[in-house]
Formats: structure tokens, C-alpha cells, sequence
């Protein structure tokens, strides 16, 4: 059985999508005013999903969305009658997994917040992979520049210079990106680069 946390932030949909929730076998674990700290909330709650009932999700509610979306594993989906573009826009950006216009049907709930929560699954495995592939090319900018210092300043070749690096790193038992990044900010400290 799904759990869900539920903000409600629009004109008394709320009751109804309770009622709905609960017809279609999901368990509302929490219930959430709007301006309370979302981030927080989710922390705190047992949900597997956060809902948020909304006329037309404002600009508070979309920053509060985009702090808890960056803090929490939990996707958000946005029940609404507002289909504007630019508003559905907006909600993806502050990181909602699901927008859903107008009414569903019990039987659609589970199988549309299963799809949200796969979707966020795979969205936030992408994140992760795009952060791991930057850190690796950093990494590999730096052990580059302190190559080129430790081959100037110690008149060696590169291998020797990645060789070097490489036993620091494993001597202090750090990647060999933070290792070639402390060589290069002590040379510049030491106004050598």
C-alpha cells in the first residue's frame, strides 16, 4: 500500500482527494498546511510520495517544493486544475515528478504515482551520474595542472609527475583529484603557478 503526504494548498479539493486516495487503497500518512517547512515535513513523515492539492501552485509553494525536492527522496505530485504552460513549467523545474490536471479516477491513482516515483527514481539516478561525470573531469583538470606544476618546477616527465600524484594520493588515502587540487592551490599560494 502506498503512503503519501498530503499538502493541501488550494480551496477544499483536499476532502475529495482524500476521499479518492482512500478508495484507490493509498494511505495519507500526513497531512501538511501550506507555508509549514516541506523539507521537514517529508523528513519527518513515512510517505513514499508527497501530493499537493492546488488551485494554482504559487510562487511560495514552488520554492518550498524546490528546497524539499533537493533535500528529500520522496517525488512530489501536483494535483491542479490549472493547465497553463508556464505554471507546469515552473512546478517541473522546482522539481514536481508529476503534474496532474483536473480529476482522476481511484483506479488511475496508484498506477499514475507509481509512474511518478519510477520517473524520479531514474531522474535522480541521471543527476547523480551528470554530478559523478563533472567531478570526474574536474578531477581530471586538476591532475593536469598539477602535472604541468610538478613537471615544471621538479624538471620531470608526466609520467613521473602522475606517479608522483598518484602515491601521494594513495599515502594520504585521497582521490587523486583532491590530491592534484592541493598541489595546485599550495602553488599558487606559493605563487608558483
Amino acid at each position: 500500500m502506498l503512503k503519501v503526504m498530503l499538502l493541501n494548498d488550494g480551496e477544499g479539493r483536499a476532502a475529495s482527494l482524500r476521499q479518492t486516495l482512500a478508495a484507490a487503497g493509498v494511505h495519507v500518512v500526513a497531512e501538511v498546511e501550506p507555508g509549514a517547512d516541506l523539507a521537514a515535513s517529508i523528513a519527518q513523515s513515512a510517505a513514499d510520495v508527497v501530493l499537493i492539492d492546488s488551485d494554482a501552485p504559487g510562487r511560495d509553494t514552488l520554492e518550498n517544493i524546490c528546497v524539499a525536492s533537493s533535500h528529500s527522496d520522496r517525488p512530489v505530485v501536483m494535483f491542479t486544475d490549472n493547465g497553463n504552460r508556464e505554471t507546469i513549467r515552473d512546478a517541473l523545474r522546482a522539481g514536481v515528478a508529476a503534474y496532474v490536471v483536473g480529476d482522476v479516477p481511484a483506479a488511475r491513482i496508484e498506477p499514475l504515482l507509481t509512474v511518478a516515483i519510477e520517473r524520479f527514481a531514474m531522474e535522480k539516478s541521471r543527476r547523480e551520474e551528470l554530478r559523478e561525470a563533472q567531478l570526474r573531469l574536474a578531477d581530471r583538470q586538476w591532475v593536469e595542472k598539477a602535472k604541468g606544476i610538478l613537471m615544471k618546477t621538479r624538471a620531470i616527465s608526466e609520467d613521473e609527475a602522475h606517479r608522483l600524484l598518484r602515491e601521494r594520493a594513495m599515502q594520504s588515502q585521497k582521490r587523486l583529484g583532491e590530491v592534484a587540487r592541493e598541489v595546485v592551490e599550495m602553488s599558487q599560494w606559493l605563487g608558483n603557478a
